[in-house]
């Protein structure tokens, strides 16, 4: 062991030694009364899509699956077929099965197979969905109807290559009387029609615009990055002229730094522009989108075990078994009820050159790309991504969790800290010792993740201040100012306190990470 590393070990060991000595967290005395999370949805264009459900339901109860024909073209098609009026609305349906903690933040999003007669049409399939009748407005609105019903913010609609010309007009009158807020584009639309007539005829939609993408970065089988966006670039294009621009498809055992990497370069492009008003989607990756002031996609599903064998999800699979996470949505979610997405182009943008790469060999079944199979892949992001704050100080005696920040417009922060993926240890969380300066912040502070130690750093004495913590899942926050260490500026937050504090609220058998607010009184 280096001088270097015998320090920091030291140091971290003494951090330790100082929290350990904290009393344990356990009477209900602690608890406070009071919620740190509004009641009030958020009002960011948040959505759950149906596509990964849709892919997932082929094969159910089947002696045998072979994992190619859920591939490509023909995994699409099993996939469009599936969509229908009972998966969706039935009983135990979607709409009335997921999520229903916080269906009223989201809008529910009808992927690929919900049309009849094309991509773009915007008529809804008479044959799948029967129990709607009379105009195309009509039966829009009926849809619309029935999924507000369930308690979702309404529907939004998918929707590819639009035709263009007096019929764009069409299709967005007759969203708008269908009372539709939200499309998600998948490319077409490349002079922005769609948006100059929205202007033109004033309707209340909000569209969701996209550069299509390989699901990995860059050369996978070196670096695989994502590259520079500058401005003037394609990508930076549609983001100036639209309201949400998605980040687009991965892989879900790389997911992590492929979105990393492609929002790091997204908002470098961006940054001065404060004419740049489109927020940045990141799909799935619901607390990165929490923490860096995006929109989520989310695509995740609770739905496990029903195919035969291996439990083939060419969507979610792999050790980080996100399906098994579904409070990461609901805790990302309710943050966003305290700090909302903001514009790209607003705030600085800090990312600093260390790159961390991570890696996977390719199994069949683990994704739609065939091309990927059999392949040791890899894809590197910068170790720390910041906005509107200093870099955090990260330190390891050996590899480093990816750590994000920002600072919203209305003084709350927060601070993610997640895993990292390699072919002999995937989804894993290094030991490591996290140092975040918030300055003159007055929060809340929103921790997502956990590590060794967190260090928030204020610019000034903490002496008399209560500290409360309230996992993002729950209701009522705690008075934990006797389980933490506040020394001057400084509170010192340990693993042990992350987990008690972020996983109170836990779903039995969920393996969420941690996800809490702080707040000082």
């Amino acid at each position: 062991m280096n001088r270097r590393n015998f320090v920091l070990k030291g140091a971290a060991m003494a951090l330790a030694s100082r929290l350990d000595g904290l009393p344990a967290l356990a009477s209900v005395a602690l608890k406070t009364g009071e919620n740190l999370i509004p009641e009030t949805p958020s009002g960011a264009p948040n959505y759950w899509c149906t596509w990964a459900a849709q892919n997932y339901m082929y094969g159910h109860h089947q002696q045998e699956l072979r994992p190619e024909i859920l591939e490509g073209d023909s995994g699409s098609r099993l996939a469009h077929e599936a969509m229908n009026e009972q998966v969706l609305l039935g009983e135990d349906g979607w709409a009335h099965a997921f999520f229903p903690r916080i269906r009223r933040d989201l809008y529910l999003m009808l992927d690929d197979g919900w049309e009849s007669g094309g991509t773009a049409t915007f008529e809804l399939d008479a044959d799948k969905f029967p129990s709607f009748s009379g105009s195309p407005a009509e039966r829009l609105a009926g849809l619309n109807k029935a999924i507000q019903t369930a308690n979702w913010r309404g529907a939004a609609l998918w929707c590819r290559n639009t035709p263009g010309g007096q019929q764009d007009e069409r299709l967005e009158m007759l969203s708008q009387q269908a009372s539709i807020r939200y499309w998600k584009i998948d490319m077409g639309d490349p002079a922005f029609h769609l948006v100059d007539l929205r202007k033109t005829n004033r309707t209340q939609l909000q569209f969701e615009h996209v550069h299509g993408e390989s699901p990995l970065n860059g050369d996978w089988r070196r670096d695989g990055r994502f590259g520079e966006q500058p401005r003037g670039s394609k990508r930076q294009q549609i983001l100036a002229h639209t309201d949400v621009y998605r980040t687009y498809d991965v892989t879900s055992i790389l997911s992590l730094p492929t979105t990393l990497d492609r929002l790091a370069e997204m908002l470098k492009g961006a940054q001065g522009q404060s004419d740049v008003l489109a927020l940045l989607n990141v799909e799935d990756e619901a607390y990165v989108a929490a923490v860096m002031g995006c929109t989520m996609g989310i695509l995740r599903h609770p739905m496990n075990g029903l195919r035969p064998g291996a439990d083939t999800d060419l969507f979610f699979n792999g050790p980080r078994q996100a399906k098994r996470r579904m409070d990461e949505v609901v805790r990302a979610i309710r943050w966003q009820r305290i700090a909302p997405p903001f514009a790209a182009g607003r705030g600085n943008i800090e990312i600093s050159n260390e790159i961390l790469t991570d890696s996977w060999a390719f199994e069949r079944g683990q994704t739609w790309e065939g091309d990927l199979v059999g392949h040791t892949t890899h894809q590197g992001a910068p170790a720390c991504i910041v906005r509107n704050l200093a870099l955090p100080r990260v330190t390891s005696t050996g590899d480093k969790p990816f750590v994000f920040a920002s600072r919203f417009a209305n003084g709350a922060v927060a601070i993610g800290m997640q895993e990292r993926t390699r072919p002999d240890r995937a989804w894993y969380m290094p030991l490591a010792d996290v140092e975040l300066h918030v300055g003159d912040a007055p929060g809340p502070y929103g921790i997502f993740g956990s590590c060794r130690t967190l260090t928030l750093v204020f610019d000034r004495p903490l002496t008399g201040k209560r500290i409360l913590a309230q996992d993002l899942a729950t209701d009522e926050a705690l008075d934990v100012t006797d389980h933490v260490h506040i020394e001057g500026q400084r509170i010192l937050l340990s693993e042990a306190n992350l987990r008690s504090f972020g996983l109170r609220g836990a779903t039995k058998g969920d393996l969420s990470s941690p996800g809490l607010v702080l707040g000082l009184r």
